[in-house]
């Protein structure tokens, strides 16, 4: 128990963090949303800095972290310090070079594809798209390094410097979105957006500046090594693959996803139609696609990153601590209620997204150049999301288990059967004329539910361990109660309040009372539901849980 308290406390403290970091990043969303609203500039520019979080996902805190800490953490445990750091210095190594090639691999790909005769003649959008592309790449780099040197503060205890990291990278765009691009570039989006770019490298040396005195007062001694015949080294190589792909339903969904999505997006002033080899079509989407599916994403990664990704943060090296003393009933427990956790606040997230997508699109984007059209186009985006809310939850749980055991072969077999199918239903839904960009986040919810009931299923097998238990089933089906006593109070109530709002000023004030007002009854319900139905995932995250209580099942 002390343990699982001590995962429960730090991920409190890394999701206050979070959530400062998710706000800041909120705040500059909304800057952007004003500034070019859905149109090409806004795809191009969701476009080009997809790839270093591509990157950073894959590579960062979506393979290195998980290959490195669990290797890390046995070495700090049973080698001492000095181990350590030159495990740190070798792997600093082999990922600064790995990135570098990396980076010009992508960049002659990106280059090739939309240089291609296949591509339509869209001279101007090409160039706008490519240039973005290539100002922002080097990001890769700095973000990459700053999540494996984030997760070895992580594994010494220190969530606070890694978690609010974040912050700077907001405020240094905010700073250009709103006060630098617009003096240099008044009314001209397209070389304000570059300024915009610009500052995404600043941020992300800023970023690696303001780790570094948490670093040196947890004693942390950086270095580079380049030494790849380490047996060590050698063994994180072995995993790193496997994990990256592993990453795939939602690192290379969502990528693939922006391919399609812009490839098949026609741009004002060019032809409405094109040819690919022998099929003649017109393009199924409009500007604003991805700028849609990309407001959407940020939507739901806000509760996620503040909620989940906090405790799966904490979790690995816990999970990897047991895993390594090979305290296996502990560790059962441990995965049990973080994957409990996890889909409880997935679930109070989904049904919010769902039943007040346009709410809450409209109160946090609708102005400047985002138009009520574009609310709409984005929250239908949202409502899909948020039915994959407890999936994009449970995933980060799922894949920590299996990487505290050293497992990547299993995430990675998953992915390898869930991306094609996420690509074939993107592709087949995108021509609907009631879906269009919400094919995206369709198969986003398709893919990932799938993904995490296998693995599972998977862990289960892996362990002999009842991961998946009997009470934790009746758990979840009470949850799924309290969700739906939420969803239902929402229906109703939603007319009442928007009628009462009515006498309210129009503007930001009334869609604010509005919106928020329905937040904190859907999440009051679903609270006392889940009290009432004796889930004991109300007590453990209440603020004061006293040491040693017992969560009902």
């Amino acid at each position: 128990m002390a343990g699982r308290a001590s995962v429960v406390s730090s991920a409190k403290l890394i999701a206050v963090c979070t959530l400062a970091s998710r706000v800041t990043g909120l705040a500059r969303d909304v800057l952007l949303a004003q500034a070019f609203g859905l149109g090409w500039v806004q795809d191009a520019f969701s476009y080009a800095f997809q790839l270093p979080n591509l990157l950073r996902r894959l590579f960062g805190e979506g393979a290195m972290a998980p290959v490195f800490v669990p290797t890390f953490t046995r070495t700090l445990e049973t080698e001492g310090r000095p181990a350590a750091w030159r495990l740190l210095a070798r792997t600093l190594a082999l990922m600064t070079l790995a990135l570098v090639a990396i980076g010009v691999l992508i960049a002659l790909i990106i280059a090739a594809v939309w240089l291609t005769p296949t591509v339509p003649e869209k001279a101007a959008p090409r160039s706008l798209l490519l240039g973005l592309t290539l100002v922002m790449l080097p990001f890769m780099l700095s973000i990459c390094v700053l999540a494996l040197l984030s997760s070895i503060l992580n594994c010494l205890g220190s969530f606070v410097p890694a978690a609010a990291v974040p912050i700077v990278l907001n405020v240094v765009m905010i700073a250009a979105l709103a006060g630098v691009a617009p003096r240099l570039f008044p009314g001209q989006p397209e070389a304000q957006v570059y300024v915009v770019a610009v500052s995404v490298l600043v941020a992300g040396a800023a970023q690696l500046v303001f780790l570094y005195p948490a670093l040196r007062r947890r004693g942390v001694e950086l270095g580079w090594r380049f030494e790849p015949r380490d047996p060590t080294v050698q063994r994180m190589l072995a995993l790193l693959g496997p994990v990256a792909l592993g990453q795939g339903v939602l690192a290379f969904g969502v990528f693939l996803d922006a391919q399609i999505c812009t490839l098949l997006t026609h741009v004002r002033g060019t032809p409405e139609t094109t040819r690919f080899l022998a099929w003649s079509f017109t393009y199924p989407l409009t500007e604003g696609a991805l700028s849609a599916v990309t407001y959407a994403q940020r939507l739901y990664q806000f509760p996620l990153g503040v909620l989940v990704i906090s405790l799966a943060t904490a979790a690995l090296p816990e999970f990897s601590r047991l895993a390594a003393r090979g305290a296996w009933p502990a560790w059962t427990a441990e995965v049990r209620q973080s994957f409990r956790l996890a889909v409880f606040e997935g679930l109070l997230a989904g049904v919010m997204m769902i039943v007040l997508a346009e709410p809450l699109t409209r109160l946090l984007f609708e102005r400047g150049n985002f138009t009520p059209e574009h609310t709409v186009r984005a929250s239908h985006v949202l409502m899909y999301y948020g039915l994959a809310m407890w999936a994009f939850c449970a995933q980060h749980i799922v894949s920590r288990a299996f990487y505290s055991l050293g497992d990547v072969r299993t995430p990675l077999a998953i992915s390898v059967v869930c991306l094609p199918l996420n690509v074939a239903i993107s592709l087949a839904l995108v021509w609907f004329e009631g879906i269009r960009e919400a094919a995206f986040a369709i198969s986003s919810t398709v893919t990932s539910s799938l993904a995490v009931v296998a693995g599972l299923l998977a862990l289960q097998r892996r362990t002999q361990s009842p991961v998946f238990d009997r009470s934790t089933l009746g758990a979840l089906a009470r949850m799924v109660f309290a969700a739906a006593a939420a969803a239902a109070a929402l229906l109703v109530l939603r007319p009442l309040v928007t009628a009462w709002t009515q006498s309210l000023p129009q503007g930001l004030f009334r869609s604010s009372v509005e919106t928020l007002g329905l937040l904190a009854a859907g999440t009051a319900v679903f609270v006392i539901a889940a009290a009432v139905l004796r889930l004991g995932e109300v007590r453990l995250l209440a603020p004061r849980r006293r040491r040693g209580e017992k969560v009902t099942t």
